[in-house]
């Protein structure tokens, strides 16, 4: 079995063969990517991160597992329900993240997210 570290390597180099360089993402996300036990909310921003990139949420989990970003069965748990619940089209328009591929900001159903600007609304 390789180690820990070489596991860490080959999933981080995977996730980023899928999403996209970390580089490019934006700079929170690659933080939370890194960050154990994540709180509600972060838990919510990484999953809509991984959600509208296309990673495959079983590959999130065990990236997940080896960074411990749920300390316990309510987090683990949580990271499941997101994703269930994304795919039932919850939320399609009102969560949005980063697309690293699109090189924009994207609602969950694929939407481009854009910006207005209220002070200049008639």
């Amino acid at each position: 079995m390789a180690s820990r570290n070489r596991q860490i390597y080959l999933q981080w180099t995977l996730i980023q063969d899928i999403i996209g360089p970390a580089n490019l993402w934006p700079h929170k996300i690659r933080e939370l990517f890194w960050t154990k036990n994540l709180k509600h909310f972060e838990r919510i921003i990484v999953c809509v991160f991984v959600y509208v990139n296309g990673l495959n949420p079983e590959l999130f989990f065990e990236w997940s597992e080896l960074l411990e970003l749920g300390r316990d069965r309510p987090a683990k748990n949580h990271f499941r329900a997101l994703f269930r619940y994304f795919d039932n089209g919850n939320c399609s328009r009102s969560l949005y993240a980063f697309n690293v591929t699109n090189r924009r900001y994207e609602y969950l159903d694929g939407t481009v997210r854009r910006y207005v600007n209220r002070q200049n609304r008639q």
